[in-house]
């Protein structure tokens, strides 16, 4: 059990990196930042409208690419980015799964909060085979929807590919692998 990341061993010299970018940001608030609607928030939320504002953008992903020596692959630039760029255009987020509105009011969320996101975006490996585990009548893995109701989705099971997730604020939760027709209760 790991009690403080910025103590542990395995994670300190990673959280003293995190805490670099945000100081970073503070102290380069022009080229780190941008305003909007009278709030200022980190530049890789911004949803670029011009080539000058893909341009400031790929100034501040520079800037902690060059403040990490480009050897921090999961910076909180990286999955806030992903989500922006969604949020450029909701509108292919169509029915019935679309959830337009949620994607956006997702996007204000982590940008007002400055929030540092990840993403776990694969199954384990071994349960990428899933007739293994219904051979020996074990559950798979692989994180699935268990049921239902009123309240949302409740689900269980695994993700990989989480990194960063133990100084996120935030975990996004997908796939990256085509999911065959019988496996929507992976999607």
């Amino acid at each position: 059990r790991v009690n403080d990341v910025t103590t542990h061993p395995a994670f300190k010299n990673a959280a003293r990196t995190v805490a670099a970018i945000y100081d970073l940001k503070l102290a380069n608030q022009e080229a780190m930042s941008f305003e909007e609607d009278g709030a200022r928030y980190s530049i890789y939320y911004l949803r670029p409208k011009t080539r000058e504002d893909l341009a400031r953008r790929t100034r501040g992903h520079r800037m902690i690419a060059d403040l990490t020596y480009g050897m921090f692959g999961r910076s909180p630039d990286h999955v806030a980015s992903f989500v922006t760029g969604m949020a450029m255009k909701p509108e292919e987020l169509k029915a019935p799964c679309g959830y337009q509105d949620n994607l956006l009011a997702y996007y204000k969320e982590l940008r007002s909060l400055d929030s540092y996101v990840v993403y776990a975006v694969l199954p384990p490996q071994a349960a990428r085979n899933p007739e293994f585990y219904e051979r020996q009548n074990i559950p798979i893995p692989t994180l699935s929807v268990v049921r239902e109701d009123d309240d949302g989705l409740v689900i269980s099971g695994m993700k990989m590919l989480a990194t960063g997730a133990v100084f996120a604020n935030d975990v996004w939760i997908g796939n990256v692998l085509p999911l065959a027709p019988d496996q929507k209760k992976q999607a």
